[in-house]
Parts: C-alpha cells; structure tokens; sequence
C-alpha cells in the first residue's frame, strides 16, 4: 500500500466526538486561564513566564492537533488512509500523552540550565518519531 496524500475516501472523520471536545476543551481550558492571568494580572511578568514555561509545550501540541483535526475533518470528512491515520493519530491522544511530558522535559532541563544542557531537540525529534510510530500503525491498520 503506497502512502498517497490525504484526501478524500471510505474513513469517517467527524468532528462530533468525545475525543475531539476533549481536546479542543483542554485547548479552551489553557487559553482562558492565559486570559485570565493576562486580565487580572497585566502587570506580572514572573507570571506569565512562569504560565508559558509550564504550558508552552502544551500549548504548541494542543494547537497542533486541534488545527490537523479540522483541517482534516473539514477538508475531507471523509478521509482516505493517510488522512484517517493522522486523525486517529491525534485523537486517540496516545500520542499527545506521550509527547507532550517528554518535551516538556526537554524543555525546562534546557531553559534550566540555561542552554547548557541540550535536551529540546532531542525531545523533539522523539515525540515526532512517536509520532510517525504511531502514524504507521493506523495507517497499516487502514
């Protein structure tokens, strides 16, 4: 089975789901509470580096997953194998659980130690072969 583009085929791809609200609730939840510390706090500084060091990562990968979901979901409801594997990939929140935790790591091991010790993009280069990983598994499954 050759890997084609997503597009259009037999795999569903609502966005009318548990997994997808809870998703795009965690994103709501994380972007009210910068509201919040924005609003009530403007003046703050140590805290909205404290919030961004703690919820950047997450942010970034939620925002991430809700933007791939939809466009997906939008573009193709749908979708062919490609297309189904990436949504199954972001949704079954495997993915997310893992990658979020070891990037934040790598994140804060970095911002710690002031860039001595070198841990971000190798983080990163790990949650995004997580990511293949389990890319691969959904599409063979397709």
């Amino acid at each position: 089975m050759a890997l084609v583009p997503p597009g259009p085929g037999p795999h569903d791809l609502p966005l009318a789901t548990p997994a997808f609200y809870v998703l795009a609730t965690s994103l709501g939840l994380f972007v009210l509470m910068l509201f919040l510390l924005l609003h009530y706090y403007p003046k703050r500084k140590l805290g909205l580096e404290g919030y961004l060091d703690a919820a950047g990562v997450s942010l970034g990968f939620l925002v991430f997953g809700v933007i791939l979901v939809v466009a997906l979901a939008t573009h193709d409801p749908h979708g062919n194998g490609t297309a189904y594997a990436l949504y199954e990939t972001i949704l079954t929140g495997y993915w997310l659980a893992f990658a979020i935790p070891v990037v934040t790591v790598g994140s804060s091991v970095q911002a710690r130690s002031r860039g001595t010790i070198k841990w971000m993009l190798p983080s990163m280069g790990i949650a995004v072969a997580m990511f293949f990983g389990l890319f691969a598994y959904y599409y063979a499954m397709t």
